[in-house]
């Protein structure tokens, strides 16, 4: 990979989370000069390396914070958001919504004063190529994490098209990694490998004919820099070729964890859609390598094993 980073000024919102986390190393051993915000002095991943990264406390919701931050960069990172499980989604609509719009406008106001800034705003794949933002607003299942990301997404447009600085809005599918949250209300590749892990039968929503595609997170930081290399803009989805089905992750998932255990399927329990979208790819990710559903899930599950040793040591 070409060395785009070297001395450049980087702001990476979200730097000590599961994605944000794994984008600050890259960008460090690329030779870049990074600043993660922070709420207070929980560097968890990032702990190793923290003496390398400019830590700037205060409050994403605060435009002046947020200009502040802004002050000499290069480029930033958004990925800071509120994000727990479909759930919480749902039940927690309006929360999940107003403190993922708060932070991103906040940004947005920093902006207009750094108008040589480049912006890469990390989306969601589940909102449709086709949204109808007051439709999703209405709908009975509706999502505040995902209807809030898809009005940050207007934001930030509206912004740059009126500043003039250059946008990239990152709409990933579902992402995993060593990082994500473990437990049983996370999401479904962590969810599943802890229930295998704890439990003589690993139940498993749904029939297990639903389809599901998953990125591994250095995918889809690699796959970032690249399209940024390449100067591309606008709204592009990142999303590996290979689509599995639930019953296909659930198996390989027993093999890695618990290959004797017996997997039950609940067809009671809600499955959510059981066809998804084939969505399209920039022409810049042809030919791009991505990591393998087995061979990321056995690097996510080792990983998890590490992170509970060192926390036990």
């Amino acid at each position: 990979m070409a060395p785009t980073w070297k001395g450049k000024r980087v702001l990476v919102t979200g730097g000590t989370g599961f994605i944000g986390s794994v984008m600050v190393e890259q960008l460090l051993e690329q030779g870049a000069d990074v600043r993660v915000p922070i709420r207070a002095a929980n560097y968890r991943a990032l702990s190793r390396l923290r003496a390398h990264i400019e830590w700037v406390e205060g409050d994403l919701r605060s435009a002046s914070y947020c200009s502040e931050l802004l002050t000499g960069i290069d480029h930033v990172f958004h990925l800071a958001s509120h994000r727990r499980n479909i759930e919480f989604h749902h039940d927690h609509c309006g929360d999940v919504l107003v403190g993922n719009v708060e932070m991103t406008a906040a940004m947005v106001r920093a902006v207009k004063d750094h108008k040589n800034v480049g912006v890469t705003f990390f989306s969601s794949a589940n909102i449709p190529p086709a949204i109808d933002i007051i439709a999703l607003a209405q709908s009975a299942d509706m999502d505040g994490y995902v209807l809030g990301k898809a009005i940050c997404e207007t934001l930030w447009l509206v912004a740059s098209r009126q500043y003039g600085f250059p946008l990239l809005i990152v709409r990933p599918v579902g992402v995993y990694g060593p990082r994500d949250t473990f437990s049983a209300d996370s999401n479904v590749i962590p969810s599943l490998m802890l229930k295998a892990r704890d439990n003589d039968v690993l139940d498993v929503w749904g029939s297990g004919k639903q389809e599901r595609a998953f990125l591994y997170v250095g995918d889809l930081v690699r796959a970032t820099f690249r399209l940024l290399e390449k100067k591309v803009q606008g709204i592009q989805y990142v999303v590996p070729p290979d689509i599995s089905t639930i019953k296909e992750l659930a198996t390989h998932i027993r093999t890695i964890v618990k290959p004797r255990i017996k997997i039950r399927y609940d067809e009671s329990k809600p499955e959510g859609k059981r066809l998804i979208p084939r969505l399209p790819n920039h022409a810049s990710l042809r030919g791009f390598k991505w990591t393998p559903l087995k061979k990321g899930l056995q690097a996510t599950y080792n990983g998890w094993l590490r992170r509970q040793e060192q926390t036990k040591g």
